[in-house]
């Protein structure tokens, strides 16, 4: 469920971030028949792939679980295509503006990402037809191909539909309240507050919503049910309900707790499970997801995606400013002037899905393990003893025909988690040592996070982001300049932003330049005159020179941002009255922003009462 949970997100992640290019190379109705077309490939491709890889069985007469691991990989083979190909959907067919030119869609991030989500689907349920066919005469699957790829399809549904409900949430706020949601947003802190009130919602809709999809149904009265009713009450765990997990293909034998509240709380149970295990085998397993209930593993992966959402805001934008300012993407750029959309979507995206599984797969993981654990553990808490748990493991290990062996990114495998049993049933101090552990590495993760996190507010507020747009516009504009050497406005503009970055002899030599092309601009003359008014470094500042530019910008354009660099050179000459005269014009006019003349204003007005 993790790595179907992962690639959704990852499907998501593609479109959203995709910025359509200003020009639709083809028209919508060509768009859709490409779309057709690329499903009747994909069709193909899955029927020849898995043709020879029952080839292959058939040769080397591979037993059933060798079988099992063939179609798990030809499966896994097949979904990484799927993915490419949808890839080249979003970014070749520019499939966003199909989507958003439809009136609805257009109006909802929700289901604009759902409609991009069910296009994947559609690429799911032709590997999903495919797989059946040609591997249900082998492997134990539902026997009716409609039904396999109908429990396949509201599997994948109830794992994705709660994530589109938050988006959908985040639309309806931003249509009923549209200034407050742009306030919210645009304050990182309560930003952040936003997302984990969604994320709280989430945890309330989610469960219900999942086990509807997933075809769950209450186990019936038996002595199993007593049993576990009787261990929960026991625990002081409630629960909404205790379901039977109908299973998606063959006897999956496994068990799960949905929900953090316990209003909303799902203990989950497969036939599998219950053909294959004991009752007090059952119980341990029962126990051991009590576990994760009992230590909070619920809420802290809440904290977890919550921490994903923080770094984000917070490294998001610098990651990708400073992205655009590498010579490598600028020479892209310039060299492709006509996919530069594409380009800028592929240098957010590719960035983004690397750190989302390096996250998931090492971060997350790790802590993943370590739940599961000390969800084990807790049997001994629960039960005294951990056999019955051992000897559950020991069949589910002959189940899966690999005795357990294989490797998992996010639990221990099944011999490493008997021997750690084990190795506490002889030194129960272990057990709280494990505990320990946990605690240690979740106050060490939250350390970092809200670190990364102050660090990341702080380079923000200290204008990084904006400088690194100045960088990335220079590197824009000197290559503009090389190819247009008498464009006076190009010359301004770099003159401007190295003054900016405080790069003033640069800026000098620039603004020099653009006066040779265009010396009554009244921009320039201002700019100039600015600089050479208020940098302090002598080998810049002319007060009389930046004085004298001041008065020539005034007399062609007399704009509030102009006036205002002449009352600053009146009082760089020492005639502070003039120069708050003059402001007081200004204000008297009601400028934008009146904040920034007043404080000029005020300034003056010390001076001159002197």
């Amino acid at each position: 469920m993790y790595q179907s949970f992962i690639l959704y997100i990852i499907i998501i992640l593609i479109y959203s971030t995709h910025i359509p290019p200003g020009e639709q190379v083809f028209t919508h109705q060509q768009v859709l028949v490409l779309q057709a077309a690329l499903y009747l490939l994909f069709l193909l491709l899955c029927r020849t792939r898995m043709t020879m890889v029952i080839q292959g069985i058939r040769k080397h007469r591979l037993s059933e679980e060798q079988v099992a691991e063939a179609y798990d990989r030809c499966l896994s083979q097949l979904t990484i295509l799927a993915v490419i190909i949808y890839i080249s959907v979003v970014y070749l067919l520019n499939i966003k503006a199909v989507i958003s030119s439809l009136p609805l869609l257009s109006a909802s991030t929700a289901l604009g990402n759902l409609a991009a989500f069910c296009l994947f689907l559609g690429y799911q349920l032709i590997l999903w037809c495919q797989a059946h066919t040609v591997f249900s005469r082998r492997l134990d699957f539902e026997p009716r191909q409609t039904t396999y790829c109908a429990r396949k399809l509201l599997f994948a549904l109830g794992i994705i539909l709660p994530w589109v409900c938050i988006m959908g949430m985040s639309d309806l706020f931003q249509f009923l309240a549209p200034e407050i949601f742009v306030t919210l947003t645009h304050h990182p802190g309560m930003y952040l507050a936003l997302f984990a009130l969604f994320l709280l919602a989430l945890t309330v809709i989610a469960p219900p919503l999942t086990v509807k999809l997933w075809g769950c149904r209450p186990l019936p009265d038996s002595p199993l049910r007593r049993c576990l009713e009787g261990l929960c009450s026991r625990e002081g765990v409630g629960y909404r309900q205790i379901m039977l997990w109908p299973s998606v293909e063959g006897k999956m034998v496994t068990a799960a707790v949905m929900g953090p509240y316990p209003f909303t709380r799902y203990l989950l149970l497969t036939e599998g499970l219950i053909e294959l295990l004991s009752l007090e085998e059952i119980k341990a397993v029962m126990a051991h997801e009590i576990g994760h209930v009992k230590r909070h593993h619920l809420f802290v992966y809440l904290v977890f995606f919550l921490s994903l959402f923080l770094l984000n805001l917070a490294f998001f934008e610098l990651l990708i400013g400073w992205l655009l300012t590498t010579d490598f993407l600028q020479d892209f750029l310039f060299r492709a002037p006509h996919q530069q959309a594409t380009i800028i979507s592929l240098a957010t995206t590719l960035p983004l899905l690397l750190i989302y599984l390096l996250y998931f797969r090492f971060v997350f993981g790790y802590f993943l393990r370590n739940f599961e654990r000390e969800a084990d553990l807790y049997v001994f808490h629960s039960l005294g003893t951990a056999e019955s748990l051992i000897t559950a493991f020991q069949k589910l290990s002959w189940v899966t025909g690999d005795h357990g062996q294989r490797a998992n990114w996010h639990h221990y495998n099944i011999p490493q988690r008997i021997a750690y049993l084990l190795e506490c049933g002889k030194n129960p101090a272990l057990i709280a040592k494990h505990q320990r552990k946990v605690k240690t590495g979740l106050a060490a993760f939250l350390l970092c996070v809200a670190s990364l996190g102050f660090f990341g507010y702080h380079l923000n507020s200290a204008g990084l982001r904006q400088s690194l747009d100045n960088r990335f516009l220079i590197k824009v504009m000197e290559r503009y300049t090389q190819e247009h050497p008498d464009e006076a406005n190009a010359a301004i503009h770099l003159g401007t932003l190295y003054y900016e970055e405080g790069e003033y002899l640069l800026a000098k030599e620039h603004f020099e330049r653009a006066r040779t092309l265009a010396g009554n601009h009244p921009e320039l003359l201002n700019n100039y005159a600015w600089m050479l008014l208020t940098v302090e470094a002598p080998q810049i500042q002319n007060i009389d020179y930046g004085f004298t530019l001041a008065r020539q910008a005034s007399a062609i354009k007399r704009a509030p941002h102009i006036l205002d660099t002449l009352a600053e050179g009146y009082w760089r000459r020492g005639m502070p009255c003039m120069a708050l005269d003059l402001e007081r014009q200004i204000l008297a006019g009601k400028p934008k922003q009146p904040e920034v003349y007043q404080r000029q204003a005020d300034k003056f007005a010390r001076d001159c009462q002197r």
